[in-house]
């Protein structure tokens, strides 16, 4: 058990908790006696019911414990349970008619690590019923027995830590039993091994060639056999383990760890046990059976494990034993055997690492049939188990760091005094002129080096055909720490990258300090193509305290004592690396690097493929850098200078900087979205097609202080604007003073024509407008007069053409704005004139990347957040930052990858939760799999089954038509992904943008989704098209259906164009147009899912949002296309009956299938509905009725389809039947049933319809909606529509039988004699037994398998207002702000309190944000109903303040400054006709202009006063301020 013994005994012994209360609660009787007659046991009685007719059993059991303490301090708790006949004490007694039973039993609970404990426990009982079957008994036992598989789960712990501590713990047992003799048994069992491991000649020993581990060398012995024994081969492995001798021993010695037990049950193997009843101080027994391919038995593996510990050593045997192992079943099994040894010797420790030597020797027979020499080439598999070890303690990065340090001070402290040869002096010179020839050279060409920072260049000297590259960077370390790195040719990160890119073997012979030879052998991985072995002398050295040069040249100096393989090519290779100290960067060490590769792999390799392997030289530099790299912490520091200068200098002077920002942020004619998507930022460009200029403009929230993003911005010339920006050069010019300097960018336009680079130098200034706003400026060097001197400082300013660039000019302004929760609203506009003439889209390119500039350094502070501070928003921005700039599955796993080497909080993740990065992966490769719910608690989650937990989002977002209830689905299905989301916030929101991100580009996901909507939309419309000309070409005998079938889609289509009417008429008429055009090409519906798959939010100046859109339409086609298509097909089936016809299958299948689709949609609105998420948090009342199980969600939406199919032939039936008897008939059913259903909504008051269309419009809409959703419903009883907005819960479970009970009226009362046929009547008669009995089962089902707390819903009579004053009265905050998107008259009883609670918490939303609290739901408020700001005040409501009096208008908001004046409370926005004619009331007065250390600042008042628009900024602008628009 994962728990302390004594944590575990506290459980089980503590039987009246309330939690233990809650979950016996079903039982009759449940008493506990504690402390009886003062002493520690105490009397338990329980009842327990039996099934089959037995009486129900009490059980009186007196319980008691002890503890003991063994040798080693190890306790062990004893609880026991025994009749309460046994106790002699006093006895409680009970009441109730009960049969007595009896139980006994007893658990046992040994300490095993301070974390850990065994617990055994074991019951008997006797029910007191004579005879009872064996396996009725069994049952019983294993129902006693489940509490035990409970309490594990309970307790259980992430596996690997478990592990760690038990091996933490045995180590520490070996280290005080050090020198301990074995036992007598144990002693000639070791001594025979060890004379395994010494005996013979190391030369007898075999190395494996199928061994490819380069940590482990494995080699092969065949030592005689005894007689009638096999040879088999004994196994011997060598290895290096980063840890100590003891915990390799103990490793070893936890055979049956978590880790281990997991990995074998997924292999498939039957058994891995531990035989604990013959376990001893060192010494444990293990079982073992392995799974083997088909045809072949499993073999058995039954051994003893023992181990001896000395000083700085350890011994591990292994010995087969003739045990017969009880398996609790039969298995088909062989036996095998096993023997082995393990020799663990401490290394000397290196800079606190420890490590140690291990030899394993392993021999194994498979027995049976299998022929030895298959047994032998099973030997490296077998020897695997010491890389298992290597892999757990593996400590790469700090062994590398260790001998890197001791290299590196040895180079530092000895590196003058080395003494070189002449033939090292040869060396050095040639390399150091080959340096200086290329560095000299005036054809070196720039080539793309994959890093803004790496340099590249490429040239041919003198008489080489090969090209000669020369890297050059500056690397965040000290110099002979990098010189130290590139010479380490066998430290483990290398030797891992070299095997990654097509090594095959590489040795390194050390001569001297600095002197070493270097042979690697690559394989080319081009087919034809011998593998390439290098032979290289390396010699460094020390020129002065401030230069080191390596260099690199061939050797054929190991040919006598490596011979060649003639099978390899030789190939050349002259490298020379020189490291130069630079003054430290804010206390990080500088050095600048170059190297210059010549690389020749010989052979008949073409030399243009050649130079193309030489172009990607720079990737060392590359590595290296990245390795070292420092920038985010020097970044950090320069920013904090500079942040400390903002908040210290006093900046004033803001009108001109407010006037410039506004001068560009003015309205112009042509604005429209950038072409790729900038995340959550809003973003608009503009353009002069003929021009050259450009206009950009984008606003966000920064996850950062106002100053700290200041800061970023002030420091033009940092790593961190250089990578984002991706400039070719970005640096400061001169400076003016503290916040005035001059700056210069050059970056790249294109490659040929005009399109060469343009440099934009520029004057930026940076203004404080008050405490709470910064403005910085980018204005053109020059433009103006007053610029002159900033002219003068100005330095290298590039003219027109030079160095093959183009001057341009860029004017922009920033404005930042403090807000709440430690965020900046951030504010960006620009103009950009690129110079000379260039292509509109050229010039549009530059200032979209301005755009995505603002937005990369949204995601750069998001990425410094850490875990703890995370919430929802958060969750959603990082769910951006993985999906930026990415289009395919293999790109947003390389863009996760990176997200998680940046991105503090995943970082932090990942070390809690080591698995996350793994199920992210799965997910965003979007592959489709089966949906496999994996069950495991979130902290026992392996690396196999967070990989399937990823794969599991994929299928549940394809059932899904919301990625929210994809999301949903897979947080249900999945447990550690529920149990995540509830422990951190933000987790289900990234992963909502992650589905959203997913559907649209996978293949299955929106596009397919689309194009299939289309094409059954056009097939649909296709189709009843056929059918009309079918009905057309018929005469006059098909005239009847041939109208019919004309007037339903004339229906349709008017009805649908009269929703588009009314969802978009206040977008203007060409909206309008646009989507009635779509209306009549049959394409609404692909569209409609096209915006809810993309997860689009309802638009300001529209009706309802796109998921009730869709359900609006999709009603409309049931309504007006679907049902009178079926009606039709019916009666002519019918009227072909009855007239003695014969009716075709096809038409059968037709019908049906068409009545199956009708079900389908009627199920899907209704599934969509209850399982989007944001429908069950807005209203809980009523939506949750489906389970969390997925299964039960499948059945119920059968189930569904089948009751909505089943409803459309009882009610399409009745129609026909009454059409056929007599017209009026149906008159009279059809006006009285809508009749009863409208005189019920009036009398409930609560015919208008929840929209908020008002006037006789909204009474007409009513009407039409009411009769639509009454009609569907009766055709398809689609349970969304019991909601007390729509029929409410009790009519519409009555309306479900209503049709059903008519036809059996009808039947009843003989109407149809004198019309049909016998035949048809049976037929009907039938089909009305099949189709009641099936929809009462499965409208019975349907209850059954719901959600019990749902149930109410479908009896209930509340009208859609009071549930919508329900709601607001006790609901959260999101449940209340629903009643603010529905009809005034819902809220009219109640508008007061609607009033009082948007006035008190106004004030905490602008602060919070909730994700309800939106500019569409602000546009719903009231404008009276939005508290004033003090501002706006009267001069008697400020007296009312000051006297302390309560104002209605209390303060929301400080009083604005500068520019923070606000005309209109934010999200309440006219259409543009409207706020061009409208006049805007506002309070001004008297403006007192006060100056002070954060800037001006306006304060109105006085009377109330009636300006225009343009009156009312003259106004303001002839007063020196700004106001925002």
């Amino acid at each position: 058990m994962d728990t302390p013994a004594d944590i575990l005994f506290s459980d089980l012994w503590l039987l009246d908790t309330y939690a233990k209360e809650r979950k016996n609660k079903d039982k009759v009787v449940r008493k506990v006696w504690n402390g009886l007659d003062g002493t520690r046991g105490l009397q338990y009685t329980r009842s327990e019911s039996l099934p089959g007719g037995f009486k129900d059993r009490v059980f009186d059991v007196w319980i008691t414990w002890n503890v003991l303490t063994s040798e080693d301090g190890k306790r062990t708790f004893i609880m026991a349970a025994t009749p309460l006949s046994d106790w002699g004490g006093t006895k409680y007694g009970w009441e109730g008619k009960f049969m007595k039973a009896s139980t006994r039993g007893v658990h046992i609970i040994k300490e095993v690590t301070e974390q850990t404990c065994e617990w055994t426990k074991s019951l008997q009982g006797d029910l007191k019923i004579p005879n009872l079957p064996r396996t009725i008994l069994d049952f019983v036992a294993k129902q006693q027995l489940k509490s035990a598989n409970e309490m594990w789960e309970k307790y259980k712990r992430n596996g690997r830590e478990v592990d760690v501590e038990k091996c933490e713990y045995l180590a520490g047992v070996m280290k005080v039993k050090r020198g301990e003799e074995l036992m007598e048994d144990q002693k000639p069992v070791f001594k025979s091994c060890m004379q395994l491991l010494e005996d013979g000649n190391e030369a007898d020993w075999k190395a494996l060639a199928s061994s490819k581990s380069p940590d482990v060398e494995m080699s092969i012995k065949y030592f005689p056999p005894d007689k009638d024994e096999r040879s088999v081969g004994t196994g011997k492995a060598v290895g290096v383990v980063d840890c100590s001798a003891e915990e390799v021993a103990a490793f070893v010695m936890d055979f049956c760890s978590n880790e281990r037990m997991r990995v074998s049950k997924e292999k498939g193997n039957p058994a891995r046990l531990e035989l604990r009843e013959k376990a001893r101080w060192n010494e444990n027994t293990f079982a073992f059976v392995r799974k083997n391919p088909i045809f072949l038995n499993n073999r058995e593996f039954v051994f003893r494990m023992f181990w001896k510990s000395e000083e700085g050593k350890a011994f591990v045997i292994i010995e087969s034993v003739d045990d017969i192992v009880d398996y609790g079943s039969k298995l088909k099994k062989t036996r095998a055997f096993t023997n082995g040894l393990w020799q663990i010797e401490d290394l000397p420790m290196r800079g606190g690492a420890k490590q140690c030597r291990v030899t394993y020797i392993n021999q194994i027979d498979a027995g049976g049939s299998i022929p030895t020499w298959l047994v032998n080439k099973q030997v490296p598999q077998a020897l695997g188990a010491l890389q298992s070890a290597i892999d757990e303690f593996r400590q790469d990065e700090k062994v590398d760091a260790v001998e890197r340090s001791e290299l590196a001070a040895l180079i530092r402290t000895r590196g003058q005094d080395e003494v070189y040869s002449k033939e090292e002096e040869r060396i050095l010179e040639e390399g150091k002129a080959t340096m200086a020839a290329i560095t000299g050279s005036s054809d070196l060409k720039v080539v793309p080096s994959g890093d803004q920072l790496v340099s590249a260049k490429l040239a041919y000297l003198d008489g080489d055909k090969l090209l000669i590259g020369i890297g050059e960077c500056v690397i965040d370390g000290e110099m002979e720490e990098l010189a130290a790195f590139e010479w380490l040719k066998m430290s483990r990160e290398s030797t891992k990258n070299f095997h990654k890119k097509g090594g095959v073997e590489k040795f390194v012979k050390h001569v001297d300090s600095h002197k070493q030879y270097y042979t690697n052998t690559r394989d080319l991985k081009a087919p034809g193509f011998k593998h390439r072995e290098w032979r290289v002398v390396a010699v460094w050295k020390k020129e002065g305290e401030n230069k080191i040069i390596t260099c690199y040249d061939d050797t054929d100096a190991l040919d006598e004592e490596h011979p060649r393989d003639p099978n390899v090519v030789a190939a050349s290779a002259r490298n020379i690396w020189e490291f130069e100290r630079l003054p430290e960067v804010h206390g990080i060490p500088q050095t600048r690097v170059k190297m210059v590769p010549r690389v020749d792999v010989a052979g008949s390799v073409p030399t243009f493929f050649l130079n193309l392997l030489v172009k990607n030289f720079a990737k060392s530099l590359f590595n290296m850098r990245k390795k070292f790299d420092k920038s985010a912490e020097i970044d950090a520091r320069r920013r904090a200078e500079i942040l400390k200068i903002i908040k210290t200098e006093e900046v004033t002077e803001s009108s001109e900087a407010l006037a410039q920002f506004e001068a560009l942020a003015e309205e112009r004619k042509g604005w429209e979205r950038p072409a790729r998507s900038l995340g959550k930022a809003d973003s608009m460009v503009n353009s002069d097609v003929f021009g050259g200029r450009c206009w950009g403009k984008t606003s966000l929230r920064i996850r950062a202080e106002m100053e700290e993003t200041a800061s970023f911005f002030w420091d033009f010339g940092s790593r961190a604007n250089m990578q984002i920006s991706g400039d070719v050069e970005r640096a400061f010019e001169g400076v003016v003073s503290t916040f005035r300097k001059v700056v210069k960018r050059r970056q790249k336009l294109g490659v040929s024509g005009h399109h060469r680079d343009r440099v934009f130098t520029s004057e930026m200034i940076l203004v404080r407008v008050d405490a709470d706003t910064i403005i910085i400026l980018l204005s053109p060097l020059g433009d103006n007069a007053k610029y002159a001197r900033a002219t003068q400082i100005a330095r290298g300013s590039v003219s027109e053409g030079s160095s093959g660039s183009v001057s341009a000019k860029e004017t922009a302004a920033i404005r930042l704005r403090r807000s709440a929760g430690g965020r900046t609203k951030l504010e960006f506009v620009c103009e950009i004139d690129c110079g000379l003439v260039v292509s509109h889209g050229a010039c549009r390119t530059v200032v979209e990347r301005r755009m995505e500039e603002i937005a990369e350094i949204s995601i750069y502070f998001q990425r410094l957040v850490p875990l703890k501070a995370y919430g929802v928003e958060d969750g959603r921005a990082l769910g951006f930052d993985l999906l930026w700039r990415v289009e395919f599955s293999n790109n947003r796993v390389e863009r996760l990858k990176e997200v998680f080497e940046m991105s503090r909080a995943l970082r932090e993740s990942s070390l809690k939760y080591p698995w996350i990065k793994a199920t992210m992966i799965a997910a965003l490769e979007g592959s489709v799999s089966m949906n496999k719910p994996v069950r495991t608690k979130l902290v026992c989650v392996s690396e196999k089954e967070a990989a399937q937990i990823g794969r599991n989002l994929v299928p549940s977002l394809m059932t899904e038509q919301l990625a929210e209830a994809g999301v949903n689905l897979w947080k249900v299905q999945n447990r550690a992904v529920k149990e995540l989301m509830v422990e951190q916030v933000w987790f289900e929101p990234m992963a909502v943008v992650l589905g959203k991100g997913i559907v649209k580009t996978a293949a299955w996901g929106l596009m397919a989704r689309v194009i299939v909507g289309a094409l059954l939309s056009m097939t649909d419309l296709s189709t009843d098209m056929f059918v009309l000309y079918q009905f057309w070409e018929g005469g006059e005998k098909m005239a009847t259906y041939r109208d019919a079938q004309l007037a339903s889609l004339a229906a349709s289509i008017a009805i649908q164009l009269g929703l588009v009417f009314i969802q978009n008429q206040k977008k203007g008429v060409l909206r309008c147009t646009k989507e009635s055009l779509i209306v009549l090409c049959g394409l609404k519906p692909a569209l409609d899912a096209f915006r809810v798959a993309m997860g689009y939010e309802q638009e300001l100046d529209t009706l309802v949002d796109p998921v009730l859109e869709m359900t609006f339409f999709k009603m409309t086609e049931v309504f007006s296309e679907s049902l009178p298509s079926i009606v039709i097909q019916t009666s002519a089936i019918l009227s072909t009956m009855n007239s003695g016809g014969t009716v075709s299958m096809a038409v059968l299948i037709s019908l049906l299938s068409s009545v199956l689709t009708t079900g389908f949609v009627s199920a899907s609105i209704s599934y969509d509905m209850d399982t989007n998420p944001g429908s069950r948090a807005s209203n809980p009342d009523v939506y949750g009725f489906m389970p969390e199980s997925a299964l039960v969600r499948a059945l119920l939406f059968f189930e569904m389809i089948i009751i909505g199919g089943t409803q459309t032939l009882l009610k399409v039936t009745l129609i026909v039947i009454l059409g056929s008897i007599a017209k009026k008939y149906v008159i009279y059913y059809l006006v009285g049933d809508l009749g009863v259903y409208l005189l019920y909504k009036v009398a409930h008051r609560d015919f208008l319809y929840w929209l908020k269309i008002y006037g006789l419009i909204g009474w007409f809409l009513s009407l039409m909606v009411r009769v639509i959703v009454k009609v569907v419903v009766d055709f398809t009883s689609c349970v969304h529509f019991r909601h007390p907005l729509e029929l409410g819960g009790l009519y519409f479970t009555v309306n479900t039988f209503v049709p059903l009970m008519a036809l059996t009226v009808v039947l009843s009362l003989d109407l149809m004699e004198e019309t049909f046929t016998e035949e048809v009547k049976m037929t009907v008669k039938n089909l009305v037994i099949v189709a009641g009995t099936s929809l009462t089962i499965l409208v019975s089902l349907l209850f059954a398998l719901i959600d019990p707390e749902y149930r109410n819903t479908f009896f209930s009579t509340e009208s859609g207002g009071q549930y919508k004053r329900r709601c607001f009265l006790d609901g959260d905050d999101l449940m209340k702000s629903t009643i603010m998107e529905c009809h005034k008259m819902y809220r009219q009883p109640i508008n007061d309190k609607v009033k009082e609670w948007i006035n008190t918490n106004w004030q905490l939303w602008e602060e919070e944000r909730p994700d309800w609290f939106t500019d569409l739901w602000k546009a719903n408020v009231p404008e009276e109903w939005i508290p004033k700001r003090r501002w706006q005040w009267t001069d008697e409501e400020r007296k009312t303040e000051d006297s302390g009096s309560r104002n209605p208008n209390r303060e929301v908001e400080e009083e604005p400054t500068g520019d923070a004046v606000v005309l209109r409370p934010e999200g309440r926005r006219k259409s543009s006709v409207a706020r061009r004619k409208s006049s805007i009331k506002m309070l001004i007065g008297e403006v007192l202009r006060r100056r002070s250390s954060v800037g001006p600042k306006i304060v109105p008042s006085g009377d109330v006063k009636y300006l225009d628009e343009d009156d009312f900024v003259r106004e303001l602008k002839r007063r020196g301020s700004a106001i925002d628009m």
